[in-house]
């Protein structure tokens, strides 16, 4: 049924996505547009509009506001997926669709990853798998979209932030594909121009109870000497600037001392930190990045 109508579809210009300018998404019209599946006759793109460059298209996933290219299941993020104008014509609207699935590539029939979550953004919906037309849930327009900055021209951004809970852990890598359709607004499909994206998202690597094991790979997270009598050296790297609190603490919990506190930009760090005044025991040497913690052990002797 769906190839039958796939081919009227396409013979009337009114296959997929935006049907007109101010149609409902894509999966409303039983297709998959975001290029995430390649069964059930499903397209990469809006095949009735315009592909090209001339909108380009970003996705993000954000943890607690600052863009992260990792998750910890369970966790809840925003994802935000972003089109932009780079062209003279004016296209003051817009639609989208978005999706995560498991593993890095498009498959015929893929697993979705994660949960998106209400409440949805004015304008958007969210739409479960379909039988026998599209796999993935999809969220998308339930109407053409005003353009969230600009109006129209060069420059013109497209833009929906949605939430988003991570998979089980050991989930593995999960990709979101996304696809923005920037529209001129006449009803038709002529002088339209759409792009598609896709990111990977890898999953932070289990440890024991935090996710001491990833941080310690991926900030390069270490300090000696251990045990110490009255200075140890720190030292971790960051691809980016971040939000980082490093902080001591007693065996039991006990905050003892702040190390560091504060926004820090790309780069070694290297932090001297001097306990000559603290007695004899164990402490925890605790680190967070971005929302991402490990802790570590330090006697003091």
């Amino acid at each position: 049924m769906k190839k039958r109508t796939f081919i009227y579809l396409m013979a009337l210009c009114l296959g997929s996505f935006i049907i007109s300018s101010y149609s409902h998404g894509a999966a409303a019209n039983a297709y998959d547009c975001t290029g995430a599946e390649t069964g059930l006759s499903n397209p990469a793109g809006c095949s009735c509009h315009n592909a090209g460059t001339t909108t380009t298209v970003t996705i993000e996933l954000d943890s607690a506001g600052t863009p992260t290219t990792h998750y910890k299941g369970g966790k809840t993020y925003t994802v935000k997926i972003t089109g932009k104008n780079t062209s003279t014509t004016s296209l003051p609207k817009f639609g989208f669709q978005l999706g995560a699935i498991k593993g890095s590539a498009s498959v015929t029939t893929p697993v979705n990853a994660g949960t998106f979550t209400s409440p949805y953004p004015t304008g958007t919906a969210y739409l479960a798998p379909s039988s026998g037309n599209y796999v993935v849930g999809l969220v998308e327009q339930t109407n053409t979209l005003t353009a969230t900055t600009g109006t129209g021209g060069n420059g013109t951004t497209y833009v929906k932030t949605f939430n988003w809970t991570a998979p089980i852990a050991g989930t593995g890598t999960i990709s979101f594909w996304g696809v923005v359709n920037a529209v001129n607004g006449d009803g038709g499909t002529s002088g339209d121009a759409y792009n598609l994206n896709h990111v990977i998202i890898n999953e932070w690597p289990l440890g024991t109870g935090i996710t001491s094991i990833a941080t310690v790979s991926d900030f390069n997270f270490s300090f000696f000497p251990n045990p110490s009598t009255d200075k140890i050296y720190l030292r971790y790297n960051l691809e980016k600037s971040s939000i980082v609190s490093l902080n001591l603490y007693d065996i039991t919990g006990k905050f003892v001392m702040e190390l560091q506190n504060g926004i820090i930009n790309s780069g070694e760090q290297q932090i001297d930190a001097n306990i000559s005044s603290l007695k004899k025991g164990i402490y925890i040497v605790s680190l967070t990045i971005d929302g991402i913690k490990t802790s570590k052990r330090i006697i003091v002797q």
